[in-house]
């Protein structure tokens, strides 16, 4: 536990200046988007413009932390600056992956929640007293949505960790193109197997389309009932053990590096 809150501690004093950077532009964004939405709402008319902090907070959350995250672990583990230091810091490989795993998958969406309501409790008190504005604080914590897009951040920052950790050089461009190319491979197998299927469902010979029309209502019905139990599988898939699996493997390459390139 010590080694794992002195890592912590370790990441918020390299990177704090960074972040307030990147905090501080966020919220001139926030604001030069509420004040100009203002003013284009009174030039046209309008009594006052929508809050557009539910809008910008995607953005946000999946640009910015996909590049917070690569950052995050790259820097350290590929940059000759500070490779050696980092990984011959006295912790385990395990506190050290863990440490940085958390602050991108948990710790940056909860910080830039917390970032987007303090600074509509700035903002919108500024705007009600400059535009008379109603007061439209962003509060997501009730929300569903704002989980849901958490969670698919979650899982889809997995395999940004792993690209992370596998590419030396630009690796959140390389992960997109990796991921590209296996999500089309992927995509062209599965219409190859549903093309087989469905021909020998309807006894080959004839066109795909026209064996579609064919089917009956029990084919229908077991066709819905196989698409019901697929959507089940692929949500466990997608949800649970593609971002083990991608954690995994990137544990395994961050320990190799860490063995390898610390002792050169």
């Amino acid at each position: 536990m010590n080694q794992w809150i002195a890592l912590l501690r370790r990441e918020w004093i390299i990177r704090r200046r960074d972040l307030f950077i990147y905090g501080l532009v966020i919220v001139i964004v926030l604001l030069g988007n509420e004040v100009f939405r203002s003013l284009l709402a009174r030039w046209e008319g309008a009594s006052f413009a929508i809050s557009m902090y539910v809008n910008l907070f995607p953005s946000f959350l999946f640009i910015g932390g996909f590049i917070t995250t690569a950052t995050l672990f790259n820097a350290d583990l590929y940059r000759k600056d500070n490779q050696h230091t980092y990984l011959m810091i006295p912790a385990s490989g395990a506190h050290k992956f863990l440490s940085k795993t958390l602050l991108a998958l948990v710790g940056y969406p909860l910080a830039l929640t917390a970032l987007f309501i303090l600074a509509s409790v700035i903002i919108e008190p500024l705007l009600l007293l400059v535009f008379q504005n109603p007061l439209s604080f962003y509060v997501p914590l009730l929300q569903s949505y704002h989980w849901q897009l958490v969670l698919r951040y979650m899982v889809a920052n997995t395999l940004v960790i792993l690209g992370s950790t596998l590419f030396r050089k630009a690796p959140l461009v390389k992960t997109v193109l990796a991921f590209t190319i296996v999500v089309l491979s992927l995509m062209a197998l599965g219409l190859f197997f549903v093309r087989v299927f469905i021909a020998i469902k309807g006894g080959g010979g004839l066109p795909f389309f026209e064996t579609l029309s064919r089917f009956d209502s029990r084919s229908l019905d077991s066709s819905i009932s196989a698409y019901r139990l697929w959507k089940v599988g692929s949500s466990l898939l997608n949800y649970l053990i593609i971002p083990l699996l991608c954690l995994i493997a990137a544990y395994y390459r961050f320990t190799e590096v860490e063995a390898t390139d610390a002792v050169q």
